[in-house]
């Protein structure tokens, strides 16, 4: 079935459902809710991931739009009891590894869904002055609030809700990911990430969680199914240095948008899917800031204990 990107049931969800979203989320739970999707020395899931949304542009017209039509109204804005914990750039892949191990440990009522983003381009920057009015999360003056910049967790507020933000998975994730790395530090940065969870959940005075993210990555290691024409990654090379970018005129930029590889969303241009920068020295394999399934459809965890 498409080179195990979905087998009959998630087939089946893709055709039924009305959002493409929601039968694309079963896709995902196929292939990142496996013991070793993380662990895996080939790194197969991540492939599968990448030539999952390269599969569905082509095969639903409607993937993207629909995906820009989930963004902008994040439950984590209409938490009014419990915790909230944002873990930033928490995905899909630990999410579906969460809800497997924490009910397995713990016996905690775990469920998984997932939400869009608050809008792109899909940056801290940007989502946490939509959520906490701050430049960033270290910056949030607020008494229902704490920021956990590594992996002791602090008093935390009491308050009811309360709100944690965390640096981690990210932290970890633009230190292991500046050059090579290996599904052994996948594995680790999940244990991390797992542990502080634990942690949080443990310190905090509440029994109700609601976990989440502000943005996901991709993670363009390895072979990549997105390929550009010679004239469009000249294009993409002068005019990206980054993900995206704020709009501004010029037919490298017209020609980007009707290839297909970037989208325009209010006053920037994200590159879609996989597509990535490729000025010289632009080595690091994980990044956001652009408009694909694994960075802007965030897990949303809700945890009873």
């Amino acid at each position: 079935m498409s080179d195990e990107l979905y087998g009959a049931d998630e087939l089946a969800e893709l055709v039924r459902r009305e959002s493409v979203l929601e039968g694309t989320f079963e896709c995902l739970r196929r292939i990142w809710s496996q013991t070793d999707a993380l662990a895996d020395q080939n790194l197969a899931a991540e492939y599968r991931t990448r030539s999952l949304e390269h599969h569905l542009s082509r095969q639903e017209p409607k993937l993207y739009d629909e995906l820009k039509a989930s963004m902008g109204d994040h439950p984590i804005k209409n938490l009014d009891s419990g915790c909230g914990v944002i873990m930033d750039a928490l995905s899909l892949r630990e999410g579906f590894q969460l809800m497997r191990d924490l009910p397995e440990t713990h016996g905690w009522d775990v469920t998984l869904d997932w939400a869009g983003i608050e809008r792109l381009p899909s940056e801290t920057q940007f989502i946490c002055r939509e959520w906490f009015d701050a430049h960033s999360p270290s910056a949030v003056n607020r008494d229902d609030y704490r920021f956990v910049g590594d992996l002791d967790v602090p008093q935390l507020p009491g308050t009811n809700p309360e709100f944690v933000w965390t640096r981690h998975p990210d932290r970890r994730l633009e230190d292991s990911f500046k050059g090579h790395y290996s599904s052994e530090e996948m594995t680790d940065i999940y244990e991390d990430v797992k542990g502080l969870l634990e942690d949080l959940v443990t310190e905090s005075v509440h029994e109700e969680f609601l976990v989440t993210s502000d943005h996901g990555y991709v993670n363009v290691h390895d072979t990549n199914p997105y390929v550009l024409s010679d004239s469009d990654a000249e294009a993409l090379k002068n005019k990206f240095s980054s993900r995206f970018k704020e709009v501004e005129d010029g037919y490298a930029f017209d020609q980007l948008r009707d290839a297909g590889v970037i989208e325009r969303v209010g006053g920037y241009y994200a590159v879609k899917g996989y597509y990535t920068p490729t000025k010289r020295g632009a080595s690091k394999r994980i990044k956001h800031g652009g408009f694909s399934l694994m960075e802007c459809m965030t897990p949303v965890l809700r945890i009873s204990t």
